[in-house]
């Protein structure tokens, strides 16, 4: 089971490898030359703009003179919503795009119903076209769009496509509520099979499974809202102008650095190249830790430092080259960066402290991971040494986070540093007048019984003082597990009592004696007039009294 846990470990380390290189690969693909001006789009560019039709594009027109695309499309836009307009009025309009040469400059024109739409210019001309087959490709996709426009305007087709719609709803809603079913059934089924070979990989692959049902679910859902809003000519022009919004906002330059402008598109590429730059920095790392310096024989906290500061430095050296690449000239940046790094210099101050203290206990190792340590107030078991934390794990199963500027700064015991035998002290009272030798045999006895006392060094007892009230014994017993210190304890009191009380020797509570001086004079003085008679009016009134 082992091997299969390592063998998956290690396919799902190369796996995310392979997939940054391929992220990496078509971000560099898909923009080839980032310092430089990235073409725009024909949907978006001033030189050419779409001729659309209820929320499709037919083609693009480009300036021409002193008209640019955008002035020559809203002119055939404007034109052909009028006469989709017109044939929704009167259903028995028959109108074609003609093409006419113009007698003035020999140009071909496109005109509907007599009116003027577009001249073809040879900025129109496409790839070894000549103007009259130009002009003959767009009549033919303005006459079939405006036919199309027509019949889907028609009752019989919108009966239809509410139809359609209401279908594709339907089995939206079973498709949904299915594959919410299978994600569930797929949990409990992943849960039960990794939980048996590979529980550490059981939330991962989890959350990776639920994640991926739900994108499943939204792909579902995306691709009903594109179909039904494609089936009516309202919707589907409502879609497209808000696709153009939206590719246009995210193509607009919003901030110039040096001589190019950097659009929102932009930005989110670069943070996508920073988020893997950060994964592929992640994955070296955890390579270089369980595989090269693990058959290396490094000790694991020196692999965890190393492993960190490879990160960081891949980190920095893409991040720089990642910023030439895109055109940001970085040496103008040193200015800034050395402002915020006095600014962050301060303000992180013991964050650095905390950093530099996890370096020098990685290295000096006074410190690790399993000791049984005090620091403080704390005391507990060491579950994890951190670049800027150590997490210290109570008796009562209590974790804390501890930075590490506090076992370098303070002092620190270490129950399990070297040798971990260490020596307890068992204070015991008896009474005045116990025997000594009988109160030191049956202390030895109750320590001898413990199974976790050590018999080398064996047990003394000390007598080390005469309290007010009783007889003070010093009981010492060595032990090899200091984490279990309380406990012992414990048990060695409870055999203490059960020992004295059977060698008849009384464990002493404090207890005072009070001496009056004159007393017995006081008394003497005072006994004869007791004896005395009391007159008659006297023993009235203490009568009534």
């Amino acid at each position: 089971m082992n091997l299969g846990m390592r063998d998956m470990g290690s396919i799902r380390r190369w796996f995310s490898t392979l997939l940054v290189l391929v992220g990496f690969w078509w971000l560099f693909t898909t923009w080839p030359v980032l310092a430089q001006q990235r073409p725009v789009p024909q949907l978006l560019s001033r030189r050419a703009s779409a001729v659309v039709v209820d929320g499709r594009p037919l083609f693009d027109v480009r300036d021409s003179g002193t008209l640019t695309g955008v002035e020559r499309a809203d002119t055939v836009n404007r034109v052909l919503v009028q006469e989709i307009e017109q044939r929704g009025l009167n259903r028995n309009r028959v109108s074609a795009v003609t093409i006419v040469e113009d007698v003035t400059s020999g140009q071909l024109t496109l005109r509907l119903n007599d009116q003027h739409l577009l001249t073809i210019t040879s900025a129109d001309l496409g790839a070894e076209r000549s103007p009259q087959v130009q002009a003959e490709v767009w009549k033919r996709y303005i006459d079939t769009a405006l036919i199309q426009a027509q019949q889907e305007r028609t009752p019989g087709y919108r009966s239809q496509a509410l139809l359609f719609t209401a279908i594709t709803l339907g089995l939206a809603v079973v498709g949904h509520l299915g594959l919410g079913w299978l994600r569930r059934w797929f949990v409990r089924y992943l849960t039960r099979t990794v939980h048996a070979t590979a529980p550490h990989l059981e939330g991962t692959l989890r959350l990776i499974s639920q994640m991926a049902f739900i994108g499943v679910q939204s792909g579902l859902w995306l691709a009903v809202f594109i179909y039904t809003t494609d089936l009516f000519p309202l919707s589907r022009s409502g879609r497209y102008y808000l696709f153009r919004s939206l590719i246009v906002g995210l193509t607009t330059s919003i901030i110039t650095l040096g001589e190019r402008g950097y659009s929102v598109l932009d930005l989110l590429v670069l943070l996508t190249l920073f988020v893997l730059l950060w994964i592929f920095s992640g994955t070296v790392a955890g390579v270089l830790k369980s595989r090269v310096l693990q058959m290396a024989g490094a000790d694991q906290r020196v692999r965890e430092l190393v492993a960190v500061f490879t990160r960081y430095v891949l980190v920095l050296l893409g991040s720089i080259i990642l910023l030439q690449i895109w055109g940001l000239d970085v040496s103008s940046l040193t200015l800034l960066a050395s402002v915020l790094g006095v600014g962050i210099g301060f303000g992180l101050q013991n964050t650095a402290n905390n950093f530099v203290s996890g370096l020098i206990i990685t290295l000096e190792r006074p410190i690790q991971v399993g000791d049984f340590i005090n620091v403080g107030d704390l005391q507990g078991t060491v579950e994890r040494i951190g670049t800027r934390t150590t997490e210290i794990r109570t008796l009562d199963r209590v974790s804390i986070i501890v930075p590490n500027s506090r076992f370098v700064d303070n002092q620190v015991i270490n129950w399990s540093l070297g040798n971990p035998v260490s020596r307890l002290h068992i204070p015991v009272g008896v009474a005045y007048g116990s025997p000594v030798e009988t109160v030191r045999t049956a202390l030895l006895e109750a320590a001898r019984r413990h199974p976790d006392v050590l018999a080398n060094p064996a047990p003394q007892v000390w007598l080390v003082n005469f309290g007010d009230s009783a007889i003070m014994f010093d009981l010492l017993v060595w032990i090899c597990e200091p984490r279990e210190q309380y406990r012992i304890k414990s048990d060695l009191y409870y055999r203490v009592v059960e020992s004295l009380a059977k060698h008849d020797i009384a464990i002493p509570f404090p207890q005072r004696d009070v001496h009056i001086s004159g007393l017995e004079q006081m008394m003497h003085h005072w006994a004869p007039k007791a004896n005395e008679p009391v007159p008659n009016g006297q023993k009235e009134l203490n009568n009534l009294a």
